[in-house]
């Protein structure tokens, strides 16, 4: 894992493999449950389909490790963001202390950098995430606001923006389908969120390799915060135990999940409901030190804080339970 610090230097290990500890899969589970309802497949699983002598498990030491605290630049490493492993075995990484790709053979031999600091053609502010479609990588620059298209053998190809919808909320694309459309996340300008805890919401859309948007996946729960405004200024902070969700994008699926629920929901490419993916248990109860520790905590906060935050810090409490 890649190690944030002042020195421009980082270590980067690359578990290439895992070591399965049995040859066999399990038996039968009983403890899975699956029906459907209105066609949606509604799985639920009670307990893990293996026991601990057949599940598996990473191996004691690294397939590969690249990266050294000292030693040749182009294996210091710093802030790493990415990493895609080729059909060859090569191995890319986007190394966002220099703004670079840097090519890595199947054995971890450097081979060669392309990119650099700037905003010409090729070049990199802020790196977010490398994809691989095929024979191309595709990486997303937040501050310049715009895709790069490399080939894999690290010839650059070109570059596009994605193109704002009308209510001009800022695009980030989070996922690739295997058909080569862009899975984007935006938060709606038009929401209203209050005043206190509330929760925002974010609209997932489709789009194509030119940056033009192809059609609109859905519109799904966001984050929880608490909210406050005064006079014109409106400011938010995270919610205890907040609930969050998260979605990706893979092969033709959309995958979902909120921490309200132990639940994921697996999707097509359109945003369709196919499948649920539970485990029907409840959530954990905030537990008294955890409660003690967050008053004393509020406190502190309430010590240190202006009058512009004073009636936020106040007015936050803890749920009764923590998310999923």
């Amino acid at each position: 894992m890649p190690r944030r610090s002042a020195r421009p230097a980082a270590t980067f290990a690359i578990f290439a493999a895992t070591v399965l500890s049995a040859c066999s899969g399990p038996a039968a589970d009983t403890h899975v449950a699956v029906r459907d309802s209105a066609g949606i497949t509604i799985v639920e699983s009670a307990a893990p389909a293996w026991n601990e002598a057949q599940a598996w498990r990473l191996s004691e030491e690294p397939a590969l490790s690249i990266g050294v605290e000292d030693g040749p630049p182009e294996y210091q490493l710093f802030r790493v963001v990415s990493a895609v492993r080729l059909e060859d075995g090569r191995i890319v990484i986007a190394n966002h202390g220099t703004s670079e790709l840097r090519f890595y053979d199947a054995g971890g031999r450097f081979l060669f950098t392309r990119g650099g600091d700037g905003e010409g053609p090729g070049e990199f502010r802020s790196f977010f995430k490398i994809w691989r479609l095929a024979d191309s990588l595709l990486l997303w620059d937040f501050r310049l606001d715009r895709v790069s298209v490399y080939s894999t053998s690290g010839a650059f190809a070109r570059s596009f923006r994605i193109h704002p919808t009308p209510d001009g909320a800022l695009p980030l694309p989070e996922g690739l389908f295997s058909n080569g459309i862009l899975l984007v996340r935006r938060s709606p300008r038009d929401q209203e969120l209050g005043i206190g805890l509330t929760r925002d919401t974010s609209l997932y859309l489709r789009y194509t390799l030119d940056g033009e948007q192809a059609d609109t996946v859905g519109r799904f729960a966001g984050s929880e915060s608490y909210v406050g405004k005064q006079r014109d200024l409106t400011f938010s902070t995270s919610a205890p135990f907040g609930r969050e969700a998260s979605a990706v994008a893979s092969g033709e699926r959309l995958y979902y999940g909120s921490s309200d629920r132990y639940e994921i929901e697996v999707r097509t490419a359109d945003g369709r409901l196919e499948r649920l993916i539970r485990r029907p248990v409840p959530n954990p109860p905030v537990s008294g030190e955890e409660a003690e520790a967050f008053r004393a905590a509020q406190q502190a906060r309430l010590q240190r804080a202006s009058s512009l935050w004073r009636g936020l810090y106040e007015a936050m409490s803890l749920p009764a339970t923590k998310p999923a």
